[in-house]
């Protein structure tokens, strides 16, 4: 999974971006934040926003717990599936969705980032989980891959705001493009390493030594015949 962190994150921060900004005004990973979301809104009394927001957690952390055990290829499939299916949605509501139409379309989002955490999560990092990470620079073990989705994730939310600003009809495409990437950087595997050619027992290139002479049947010398 290290050679897919990046893309994996840009795509979580651009879906979430997309959820903020048009899905009505919540995450779809971030669980932390759905649930702050939601508790504000039930004091303000603004039950449109409280309800996405525990749609949001409910949905996430249920698509995590039935892939727990689901192998990290196949919840990637999923979750470019999910996303494909948020494309569709996205066309039926003319680029715009609001009111009722913003439930499912949130939903298939949360489902995405519940698949890509269940398959990141045996992984040195997540990307929908940074917390985490923080927690685990702050102990001392530091690996440069942990500042990868710092720099990601944001990166992919300003994509969100300022494509789907001037071109609403891509919606969720990039995303897809990115966790396509992912499944087949995932699907092929790296390249071992060269291994050094040991060197000859007289310190000559093996590839340079000449090859043994081997003396044709017909050539070897005749065997001479004892006379009676």
């Amino acid at each position: 999974m290290r050679r897919t962190v990046w893309m994996l994150a840009l795509a979580a921060g651009y879906v979430d971006g997309m959820g903020l900004l048009y899905l009505g005004g919540v995450f779809c990973s971030v669980v932390t934040g759905n649930l702050v979301v939601l508790g504000v809104s039930a004091v303000q009394h603004v039950a449109d926003t409280a309800l996405r927001a525990g749609l949001a957690c409910v949905v996430y952390g249920v698509t995590v717990l039935l892939a727990r055990r689901v192998a990290p290829s196949r919840c990637l499939v999923a979750e470019l599936l999910a996303l494909c299916t948020l494309c569709g949605g996205w066309v039926f509501a003319h680029h715009d969705p609001r009111g009722v139409t913003q439930l499912p379309l949130l939903a298939l989002a949360a489902i995405a980032m519940g698949l890509q955490s269940a398959a990141t999560r045996d992984a040195e990092v997540q990307t929908t989980y940074l917390t985490g990470a923080v927690t685990r620079l702050a102990t001392g073990r530091f690996d440069p891959l942990l500042l990868v989705p710092f720099a990601c994730v944001p990166v992919g939310a300003l994509s969100a705001a300022l494509l789907l600003d001037r071109a609403p009809w891509l919606g969720p495409l990039p995303a897809v493009v990115l966790v396509a990437a992912a499944l087949v950087a995932h699907s092929v595997p790296p390249r071992p390493p060269r291994s050094p050619t040991p060197p000859a027992a007289d310190g000559l290139d093996p590839a340079a030594q000449p090859a043994p002479h081997h003396t044709p049947a017909h050539q070897a010398a005749p065997h001479s015949t004892a006379r009676r």
